[in-house]
C-alpha cells in the first residue's frame, strides 16, 4: 500500500513565524499518539524568515483523515488564523520511494 504525504508551506505575517511554530509544536503530542502518522515535522526556511514548511507522512489516506479530523488540528487552525499572511499551500502526494524513512 502506498503511503500518503502532505507538504505544506505557511507564510506568516512578518515576525510571527515563531508564534506559528509554537502552535505547530503544540500538536506534536497528539500526532505522536496517532498510529498511522509516521512523520510529522516542521521546518523553518533559511531564506525567508516568515515561512514555515510542514512535512507529514501517513500510512495511508485514512490515517491522514484521522489526523486532519483530530481536535488538536482544529485547535491548530484556530491558533494559526491571525498569524498567517496567506492561506497555506498544501500538496498531497503519494510516496513511492524514500531513503531513511
Amino acid at each position: 500500500m502506498a503511503k500518503t504525504s502532505l507538504i505544506v508551506k505557511m507564510k506568516t505575517h512578518p515576525g510571527k513565524r515563531d508564534e506559528a511554530l509554537a502552535a505547530l509544536m503544540a500538536v506534536m503530542p497528539s500526532a505522536e499518539g496517532e498510529d498511522g502518522t509516521e512523520v510529522y515535522s516542521f521546518h523553518t526556511e533559511k531564506f525567508d524568515p516568515d515561512v514555515l514548511w510542514v512535512f507529514e507522512l501517513y500510512t495511508d489516506d485514512a490515517a491522514l483523515d484521522v489526523h486532519g479530523k483530530s481536535p488538536a488540528v482544529a485547535e491548530l487552525f484556530g491558533a494559526l488564523g491571525d498569524l498567517l499572511a496567506e492561506p497555506p499551500m498544501m500538496v498531497m502526494a503519494t510516496m513511492h520511494a524514500a531513503k531513511g524513512l
